[in-house]
């Protein structure tokens, strides 16, 4: 199998530099010629509805490959981009992507650079990589290794593992593993979760009633509590952890909150120009967080926020009962 991926990784090579003006001009081109070749010699038989789903449905979109795992989730979605796109420029659609259907790894390619992320660490988004290799700067046995962990059975598991020396395919514990005929979904990472019961209820699953009084305690993946008195408190609790973990920064602002809104912004402004009646502001620089809500609008801002910043919001829990 090593052999094989080190074969089509030097046909890529090639074909990058005797067609990379054509393929610079079109997703599709680069899709069929330089990312579909390589998904097949993983493992991932594009061809195959069981194994593969291109122009997978999501919530905000369609990404352009889920690779399937065991059970209903998928393993990772893709997103591809024409050769010579900036990956990164594309990050935020693929993380967004895998956080709307709980989605454990989120990719992104031009064909020739490849990023894989951990969707749901509570990390800053360039601890979250776990893949960053460029096939036509890199050699290809070198490149071969780093994309093993793309393998089929190894990204299928759930906890795919880098390989730093090569791999036998005829390795029992490598073996790939049987499919049910009614598989159970596959669960996210479980270190993403804190500890829920005794009144605590998961941020994303928290539908406050009118007249309801605000939780009393916020609580972080970290296992950090926060103290909270009022609504407004719940954004500008979370803001202020993400910002002291250099996940909210000001190059991801704003963070859009329907169609007239921000959630937050370097300036105490909406994108119609109105201003934030209420807002508070995060650490020493320009983040203004809104804070003129109501209990439902207090949560879904804090969501939105979230989501914004690659953070699963099932990781932030409130304390509403005794």
């Amino acid at each position: 199998m090593l052999e094989d991926l080190v074969q089509v990784i030097e046909m890529l090579k090639q074909r990058i530099h005797d067609h990379s003006p054509t393929l610079r001009e079109n997703e599709t081109r680069t899709r069929m010629a330089l990312i579909d070749p390589l998904l097949t010699v993983l493992g991932w038989d594009v061809s195959n509805p069981a194994l593969v789903t291109p122009e997978y449905r999501v919530d905000v979109g369609w990404a352009d490959y889920a690779l399937r795992g065991v059970g209903n989730t998928p393993a990772t979605v893709i997103e591809a981009k024409r050769l010579g796109s900036i990956v990164e420029n594309h990050l935020d659609q693929a993380v967004g992507y895998c956080i709307q259907q709980g989605v454990a790894y989120a990719g992104v390619t031009d064909g020739s650079h490849w990023r894989l992320y951990r969707t749901f660490e509570p990390v800053p988004m360039a601890d979250k990589i776990v893949l960053d290799v460029n096939i036509e700067n890199t050699p290809a046995h070198q490149c071969a290794l780093q994309m093993l962990l793309l393998w089929r059975p190894n990204l299928a598991s759930g906890q795919p593992m880098p390989a730093n020396e090569p791999i036998s395919v005829n390795d029992p514990a490598l073996a790939e593993p049987q499919q049910t005929s009614e598989p159970s979904p596959a669960p996210l990472p479980p270190a993403a979760f804190p500890t829920s019961g005794d009144g605590w209820v998961p941020l994303s699953e928290f539908n406050p009633p009118a007249g309801a009084s605000p939780p009393s305690v916020i609580r972080f993946s970290d296992g950090g509590n926060v103290a909270i008195r009022s609504w407004r408190e719940i954004p500008t609790a979370v803001a202020h952890w993400l910002y002291a973990r250099q996940i909210l920064t000001v190059d991801k602002l704003p963070v859009p909150s329907g169609r007239r809104g921000y959630a937050a912004n370097i300036e105490p402004f909406h994108r119609d120009g109105s201003p934030m009646v209420t807002h508070e502001s995060i650490g020493e620089t320009s983040i203004f967080i809104n804070v003129h809500l109501s209990a439902r609008a207090s949560r879904e801002n804090t969501k939105k926020i979230l989501v914004h910043c690659g953070i699963n919001p099932d990781t932030v829990q409130l304390q509403v009962g005794e």
